[in-house]
């Protein structure tokens, strides 16, 4: 039996994507997790719940008469955060129509895959767990969770990506929760000995800046830092910036009903020589940038050693505990404007799913799973726990705007922190789900097995991979993933891209002309 109560640990890991999740930096692979999950649920659908509702305390273990309740969440990596989420849930005790007796355990993420897949297959799974949409609509294929369309069709103020997050065959699977996203951090004690005093809009304009630090006389100074190492945190900086000059990895052809790989087109080739160009072209990294993490580039930026970082909002959060110096020194900036003329970050997030009655541990005898959901995401519960959360929650759609802190600000994040991460929330894009249109079960697997689409980026940065055949590389391993998930052919490529074939709006990049910086080209 695997143990369901251990509290998480405080220990920085690697994130789901979720965002979803306490920290983008965290890692995880969820293909095979999925193959597993699937095939346990079909031997736990036949040999029954094999002993473990009796150790659990089955549909009455309070005693009280009233059915028990049991739900997950990963959110134990900030103490006050989870203490506030824990009292806000136990308050759907008091809110439900009907008795209930509610749990909430805490499980980390590193973990929670284990959990899954082990109460899948004892047929023991908490009513409502905290996921990523994608676990989501992978759940929904193998029949494992429930669908929310009715749920999710009660709103209809949707931020774009949320709206399409779980999109799957005219359903949608998960309710969005909250997402968060990647800003740029500003050292205004460093910009200013170097005589900057605004803040950069544009990309151009923020390399330039970073210039103007890098070759200034303070040799341990870098003018700007993110996620290159291989992992989940470089992928989703990759693709951020990718989105704004014109690439997207994926498209989805609505006539054939069939999903495309694009991450190997002319928009691609440029993206990744774009990403490189802050070593290769720019030199405003610092040394060995190809092998750092999010977290280490916080430490750089902790040791007022980096001008900017984009980064998720963990910093920003860990910045107002500490205060100090470098808090009153930040200035938090919405991430430059790109070549398409947008400010476009990644979005991370979790939602909340319910798992269907025949794998629930507890048969509540009620509709209490939906109930439960909608019961977390109303603002009036959501100011019971939201400004804990703050600065790494924020809302899924704009009537979520009008709870705290951002009708009245009760936390200690400055209010412009929260006004920028608030105009930053509706501008993001999602890997897969916004170049498809949509969420498919194959999605969630195929970032875990490249490592969020870093593994190109890191091999050219870190191994000096001929950056061509680096992307069609990691593009074909997807391309074989994905004809072992669909029952059509994605055709495999043995053709370089060209950036002759890169959208208009980057050509100048390339060739250096007006303001754009040229972008390292070792195809000259």
């Amino acid at each position: 039996m695997p143990s369901y109560g251990d509290e998480a640990s405080e220990e920085s890991i690697r994130e789901v994507d979720t965002e979803t999740a306490a920290s983008d930096d965290e890692e995880y692979s969820r293909r095979g997790f999925m193959e597993a999950a699937g095939a346990a649920g079909a031997a736990g659908a036949a040999t029954g719940l094999a002993g473990c509702l009796d150790s659990l305390g089955g549909d009455d273990s309070s005693g009280s008469g009233e059915p028990d309740f049991l739900w997950w969440t990963m959110r134990g990596y900030v103490p006050a955060e989870q203490e506030a989420i824990e009292e806000a849930a136990a308050g759907f005790e008091d809110y439900s129509d009907d008795p209930v007796n509610l749990t909430t355990n805490v499980i980390t993420w590193d973990n929670v895959f284990e959990q899954w897949s082990s109460s899948i297959s004892g047929q023991n799974t908490p009513n409502v767990s905290e996921m990523a949409n994608e676990h989501a609509v992978d759940f929904g294929a193998e029949g494992v969770v429930r669908e929310n369309t009715d749920l999710y069709e009660q709103f209809d103020d949707w931020y774009d990506t949320p709206s399409i997050w779980g999109r799957y065959e005219d359903d949608f699977w998960g309710f969005p929760w909250f997402i968060e996203i990647r800003h740029l951090y500003a050292n205004t004690s460093i910009l200013d000995e170097v005589g900057i005093d605004s803040m950069p809009e544009t990309w151009a304009e923020l390399i330039s800046a970073a210039q103007d630090v890098q070759g200034s006389d303070n040799e341990d100074t870098f003018g700007f830092g993110t996620g290159a190492a291989r992992d989940t945190a470089t992928g989703q900086s990759l693709y951020s910036t990718a989105t704004q000059n014109g690439a997207q990895w994926f498209d989805y052809d609505e006539d054939a009903g069939e999903w495309q790989v694009t991450m190997d087109d002319g928009a691609a080739l440029f993206a990744h020589l774009w990403y490189a160009s802050f070593q290769e072209s720019w030199d405003v990294t610092p040394g060995g940038w190809s092998g750092m993490t999010n977290t280490e580039i916080e430490q750089l930026y902790n040791n007022n050693r980096l001008a900017f970082m984009l980064n998720t909002g963990d910093p920003a959060g860990n910045l107002a505990d500490d205060g100090g110096e470098l808090f009153e020194n930040t200035e938090l900036v919405m991430t430059p404007e790109g070549p398409n003329g947008e400010r476009t970050s990644f979005m991370g997030g979790s939602c909340l799913s319910a798992f269907t009655q025949e794998f629930t541990q507890h048969d509540s005898g009620n509709d209490f799973s939906m109930d439960f959901i909608e019961y977390m995401t109303i603002p009036e519960t959501m100011n019971e726990y939201w400004p804990e959360a703050t600065p790494t929650f924020l809302p899924v759609r704009e009537g979520q705007e009008e709870i705290e802190p951002y009708t009245e600000n009760n936390t200690n994040i400055p209010d412009e922190w929260i006004q920028t991460r608030l105009d930053q929330a509706s501008d993001s894009k999602r890997y897969g789900i916004s170049g498809g249109g949509r969420a498919a079960p194959f999605l969630g697997s195929l970032e875990g097995d490249t490592d969020a689409y870093s593994i190109a980026i890191s091999g050219i940065l870190g191994s000096g991979n001929d950056p061509k055949q680096a992307i069609v590389d990691q593009a074909n391993q997807v391309r074989q993933e994905l004809n072992e998930q669909v029952d059509y052919e994605v055709s495999e490529s043995s053709e370089e891209p060209s950036l002759d074939d890169a959208p208009d709006i980057v050509q100048d990049w390339i060739t250096g002309d007006g303001d754009a910086p040229q972008i390292w080209n070792p195809y000259e």
